[in-house]
């Protein structure tokens, strides 16, 4: 049997991770983790018609707490292009009021 010299799993992983983006992979798995945790405790309390409480609540509280951290970082990332724009616009807006100046004079 040959070996594909050009397959490598980690490359193509790598593709579409940078396509879909570190932040939205990032809420992507979270999302996954928190249906998996969800079930697990839906099997306990099934079996023992109680849940781990201090523990739910920690999981929950992190996963919330990781969610407002990714929340905060696409919303300062938003910011700084707005910003940005913002200040080229300015200088376009800036430039063509001077060339309409000098065509006027």
């Amino acid at each position: 049997m040959q070996k594909r010299r050009d397959f490598h799993p980690w490359k193509k992983i790598k593709e579409v991770a940078g396509k879909v983006g570190t932040l939205n992979l990032v809420l992507i798995l979270m999302f996954a983790f928190f249906i998996w945790f969800n079930w697990q405790m839906l099997c306990i309390f099934r079996d023992y018609a109680a849940i781990p409480e201090t523990y739910a609540c920690a999981v929950i509280a992190a996963t919330i707490g990781e969610a407002g951290i990714c929340g905060w970082i696409r919303t300062t990332k938003d910011r700084k292009r707005e910003h940005k724009w913002e200040q080229e616009e300015r200088e376009k807006d800036k430039q063509e009021k001077e060339s309409e100046d000098l065509s006027n004079e």
